[in-house]
């Protein structure tokens, strides 16, 4: 019996000392392909580039902060390691347009199938964010682009004002000048009861209410993707069971709400009631029009797909927005002077009103410039090329950080300061087109872009239209990277009544 044992443990000593020279000989392959590119050495055979990322990470920042000191020796196209893959990091504005635009390179498999699941529940699965067959993602994009259109996001702007003022009230009760107001807390509960409303015709009820568990739900699935994103051991990881199980009861929950929703307008179809032409029965129409291509399970993708990308995004943007403005004065007396001086106390701020607003534009440029709503994006290259007078050789993940594009200082000047006017058109400083590009750039352009910048500048004006706020001194400004960047502090600011207000 004792020999039977020493002869099976040998062989499972064997099985894994192949393993793990098979692993160490694969590592080493991917290392000896890419060693011609620029790029910081690597601290560990094992986890590349992983350590002086997490130090980066652990002092507060995030791995694109990482991106942007290694640009400043390696320049704008180079290479880093993390764990057995290597990724080329792409910050140079011209390389973004020929990656993104000019050749369009197909997403990477890699990286995107990783929103398929979550710890092995279906999250995205096959959405307009997450299909990697180029051919079905372009039906996507053509129906649901329908809704999207400029000129159809116009007839929105009053359900906008709508939802401002109501968030408005609720903000008044709490603006006596000392009440400490947690900004994205609320911001949040806001863009969620427009998406909800506008997107699916769904009504979740009062803005005044304390927590929602869509908004928890959306968070928890959120920090579960970011987390299997940086470190993929952590689906084996014993000790992060309960994290894990609650991650994919969050995503069970998010998918059980845009089932229900879908159900439900089956049921008024078939009941022949009132149908709303809201974005989700185009979504619905996709299985209409391509049976044979699209199924329930691929619709219902497509609406959570919009139920997470289009809340989160928005609220952290308005948010940012609000402290760059807390922090600097001068614009904030600025945009304010302008929006008194142009729509005064108008209760309904149409897009007539909001071209009177150049310096608002501004302003929400340069807040996207330094948070932007789109992080990153990942490529894959389809056969070997070469990017910035690198050759990259075929199947290579290229990683593009609109975040570090923006704030390197080869493509801005005083990339960190925030200065609304330079994009002023009439600004000394040029911006290169694609040195800012929060959106993403090319046919996969963020589709809701439209609907976002509205929306955006809307809430701000009216914000600015009804209150005077303050930061709470002494609040933490790091960032909090969970797929999407939002403030540590969450923005806590005191709000006043303004007293007068220009016509």
């Amino acid at each position: 019996m004792s020999l039977l044992f020493v002869e099976i443990f040998g062989i499972v000593i064997a099985v894994c000392l192949c393993a793990l020279v098979s692993l160490a000989w694969h590592i080493h392959r991917q290392h000896q392909k890419y060693d011609h590119l620029p790029g910081p050495p690597r601290d560990s055979f094992w986890s590349g580039n992983f350590p002086s990322i997490g130090k980066v990470i652990s002092a507060g920042g995030i791995i694109d902060d990482y991106f942007v000191e290694m640009s400043k020796v390696y320049g704008l196209v180079f290479r880093i390691c993390i764990w057995n893959q290597v990724f080329v990091i792409v910050l140079d504005p011209e390389c973004i347009k020929d990656t993104l635009v000019a050749k369009n390179h197909p997403k990477s498999k890699r990286l995107y199938s990783q929103l398929i699941n979550l710890f092995g529940t279906r999250f995205l699965g096959n959405g307009l964010e997450t299909e990697i067959d180029n051919k079905i993602w372009i039906l996507q994009r053509m129906q649901l682009d329908q809704w999207f259109k400029p000129h159809y996001i116009r007839q929105f702007a009053p359900e906008f004002n709508e939802f401002a003022n109501e968030y408005m009230e609720h903000l008044g009760t709490y603006a006596n000048g000392k009440t400490e107001i947690h900004m994205l807390d609320t911001l949040n509960k806001l863009t969620t009861h427009v998406l909800y409303k506008i997107a699916f015709s769904i009504d979740i009820g009062p803005l005044n209410r304390k927590s929602n568990p869509c908004l928890i739900a959306i968070k928890t699935a959120l920090l579960g993707f970011a987390t299997q994103l940086k470190n993929p051991l952590e689906a084996m990881n014993p000790f992060k069971w309960k994290f894990r199980r609650e991650a994919r009861k969050s995503v069970y929950f998010i998918r059980d709400i845009a089932k229900k929703e879908m159900m439900n307008r089956d049921k008024a179809r078939r009941e022949e009631d009132y149908i709303p032409k809201d974005l989700l029965e185009y979504i619905l129409e996709l299985k209409a029009k391509y049976p044979s291509i699209f199924t329930d399970e691929e619709l219902l993708d497509n609406v959570v797909t919009f139920i997470i990308a289009g809340q989160e995004t928005t609220a952290n943007a308005l948010a940012f927005m609000l402290l760059l403005l807390g922090q600097n004065p001068d614009c904030y007396k600025k945009l304010q002077r302008e929006i008194d001086e142009n729509i005064g106390a108008v209760s309904v701020i149409t897009l007539n009103e909001l071209e009177k607003l150049p310096y608002l534009d501004m302003v929400l440029k340069e807040t996207l410039r330094l948070y932007p709503v789109a992080k990153m994006t990942f490529r894959e290259t389809a056969k070997d090329c070469s990017l910035g007078g690198h050759c990259i050789p075929e199947g290579t993940d290229m990683l593009i950080s609109f975040y570090a594009t923006s704030r390197a200082n080869q493509n801005v000047t005083d990339p960190t300061k925030f200065l609304p006017e330079r994009f002023d058109k009439n600004s000394p400083e040029k911006l290169h087109k694609y040195a800012s590009t929060p959106f993403s750039a090319g046919p996969h352009t963020c589709i809701g872009k439209k609907f976002a910048e509205i929306q955006m500048k809307i809430i701000i004006a009216k914000i600015m239209q009804n209150f005077d706020f303050e930061l709470i001194p002494d609040q933490p400004y790091e960032l909090i990277d969970q797929t999407t960047i939002h403030a540590k502090s969450g923005v806590m600011c005191c709000l006043s009544q303004r007293k007068t207000i220009k016509m």
